[in-house]
């Protein structure tokens, strides 16, 4: 394969869009630089000035990062980002299979981005995105003083967390139930300030805390 460039990456910048995305991309695939380098047939320098410099990569390009990734030249380009998961056809023969807890605990990580679900006589069923962190065996979460999580702490929700594989059609998801609890003890509002793996990725006043310990923890894994 004819190597893509020998570029030498002129150091540590913020990185346009499609570097940022290939840089994720890598990450959740644990590959190194050079790792994925050598499957692009690239040197590992191109690479770190695609990450993480202004750089606009050709299509011939990104299409190699992307089959080796094992993701679409869309995700990469960020054209699919409007849009759900899911919009791939199904495999052939998948197959569909409970997951035991400890299964569960692994897929859902350290940190992420999941969806809160419960019920109020005003509002009825609702169903909220937030990103979280997994800290100490509970589901700790950031909201506004007076949002909807605020209004229906001390009662049961559920936490729902997923993951589409477009390529493969299969994906699983994981789905917790327990009582939500607004942390109002300052000394345990600084640790989970200090474990929060990011900001909540809405912003504004989302200062109040909110714990979840799983009471119930089960999901379902299609793999084909």
């Amino acid at each position: 394969m004819t190597p893509v460039s020998q570029f030498t990456a002129p150091g540590g910048g913020q990185g346009s869009d499609v570097g940022r995305r290939i840089a994720h991309s890598r990450t959740r695939a644990g590959l190194s630089r050079s790792e994925l380098a050598q499957a692009v047939g690239a040197d590992p320098s191109y690479l770190r000035y695609i990450e993480e410099e202004n750089a606009a990569p050709g299509t011939a390009v990104l299409l190699r990062i992307a089959n080796a990734l094992g993701v679409s030249l869309a995700e990469l380009r960020g054209t699919a980002a409007g849009y759900p998961d899911g919009r791939g056809r199904a495999a052939a023969h998948p197959v569909l299979e409970e997951m035991g807890e400890e299964e569960c605990r692994r897929r859902i990580g350290a940190h992420g981005v999941g969806r809160v679900g419960f019920t109020t006589e005003t509002t009825g069923p609702v169903i909220l995105p937030l990103n979280y962190t997994l800290t100490d065996g509970e589901l700790t979460l950031r909201s506004t003083p007076r949002g909807p999580l605020a209004h229906v702490a001390g009662g049961t929700v559920a936490f729902e967390v997923d993951r589409v594989d477009e390529a493969l059609g299969a994906g699983w998801s994981v789905l917790a139930t327990g009582t939500l609890r607004r942390v109002t003890d300052p000394a345990r509002t600084e640790a989970l300030e200090r474990a929060a793996w990011s900001a909540p990725w809405a912003g504004g006043d989302r200062t109040t805390w909110f714990t979840l310990r799983p009471e119930r923890l089960t999901g379902r894994i299609i793999r084909t």
